[in-house]
């Protein structure tokens, strides 16, 4: 007897022995394929497309994982960027900003 897909499988043609699964950065779009994943998102080969972790980006569409910025900056809201620490703020590389401790300031 016929059986669905699993969630994050599909099968693209009648008569399948077998659910095939999308290659990371993508998932079954619902129908018969994959879609990419958003920006701001990404997929591993689970198939299942998710936002990033917090104080972590995807600057592109079809993403496989998400990364880090760099000392003085952060993700932004959207997580599809990096943006500059504010002045009085500060990040290393836990990938946030926070605010300086007190007597000490940053001027970028």
């Amino acid at each position: 007897f016929c059986q669905n897909c699993p969630t994050n499988e599909f099968s693209s043609h009648s008569g399948a022995t077998t659910c095939d699964t999308c290659d990371c950065g993508s998932e079954p779009d619902g129908s018969n394929g994959c879609q990419l994943c958003g920006i701001g998102d990404f997929s591993t080969d689970s198939g299942i497309c998710q936002s990033c972790p917090l104080h972590q980006y995807s600057s592109h569409s079809g993403s496989c994982s998400c990364f880090s910025c760099g000392p003085g900056s952060e993700a932004n809201s959207d997580q599809d960027g990096c943006e500059l620490c504010d002045p009085g703020f500060f990040s290393n590389d836990e990938g946030f900003c926070q605010q300086c401790p007190p007597n000490q300031f940053s001027t970028h």
